[in-house]
């Protein structure tokens, strides 16, 4: 049933069956990453996730900092008794050490000197975190799901927070390839507009460095960005669901095939050397 749940807890999202844009980037790699992601053991945590999700919850609205992640004390190992102790007693929070602790006060003081990324952590923008949607795909019948950073309350604009090592327009054109936001962009306007029967106008990019000097860029996603991302997404939704009909999840090409150098590296067609000799 298509759905809009604001109450909705981040475990109870994950856990729910509905493909989200994460299986759609498994489905990308191959059929036996996508039932590893879905149905294997769950996998451990990066420090470079765990310094996301605290971002996350310091930067959005509504979010508790407190119940996610802690600081280490200043002058506290991890190694001493006192070190262990409080790691014990905080076992089920992100624990933050110096240098996270320095590089999230960065962050934050980056985005308030930005006239839009300022507005969010401000509250200018009237809507809410982290609130779950659910539809039904037409063409497969698949359940589908997102869960926006922020969405204004009359739908009208979603809004993504990313934490990058660059957050320059060529920079973060290079993650919004690499990590596939573009497919995210539009996963998220059509799962929105799939459970609400409003499409929200634009999708918003507040990217924010994690490494000095913590600039902070704000992009909006444009019109072939979503159509790419559209084509690419609906893709893996096709592969997941004949997979899923068949039972049947392949991994890479069953049969040996030619492989070569990057193109970059090979001689240009107009005779000039190619990397090795430059």
């Amino acid at each position: 049933m298509d759905a809009h749940c604001p109450s909705m807890t981040n475990e109870e999202y994950h856990g729910h069956e509905a493909v989200s844009k994460s299986d759609l980037d498994a489905a990308r790699q191959s059929g036996r990453h996508f039932f590893d992601k879905k149905f294997g053991p769950p996998q451990s945590s990066t420090a470079a996730f765990d310094l996301g999700t605290a971002f996350h919850a310091a930067a959005l609205p509504g979010e508790e900092f407190d119940q996610v992640a802690i600081r280490m004390p200043e002058g506290l190992k991890k190694t001493t008794k006192e070190g262990k102790a409080f790691m014990a007693e905080h076992a089920d929070k992100i624990l933050l050490n110096n240098s996270d602790s320095y590089a999230l006060d960065r962050m934050i003081e980056s985005m308030t000197q930005h006239g839009f990324a300022r507005g969010l952590l401000n509250g200018d923008w009237k809507g809410k975190s982290e609130q779950s949607y659910f539809a039904t795909d037409s063409d497969t019948g698949m359940k589908v799901k997102c869960r926006p950073d922020f969405i204004l309350d009359d739908g009208s604009l979603i809004i993504d927070l990313k934490t990058t090592q660059n957050a320059s327009p060529k920079g973060f054109q290079k993650s919004v390839v690499n990590f596939r936001y573009y497919v995210q962009a539009a996963w998220y306007l059509d799962v929105v507009e799939m459970a609400t029967g409003k499409r929200p106008d634009a999708f918003i990019f507040i990217a924010v460095e994690k490494v000095r000097p913590f600039n902070t860029g704000v992009y909006v996603a444009d019109s072939a960005m979503i159509d790419l991302g559209r084509k690419h997404a609906y893709e893996d939704l096709f592969n997941i669901h004949e997979w899923t009909r068949s039972g049947i999840y392949p991994g890479y090409n069953a049969q040996a095939e030619m492989i070569t150098l990057p193109k970059w590296m090979l001689p240009k067609e107009d005779g000039t050397p190619g990397a090795d000799h430059q």
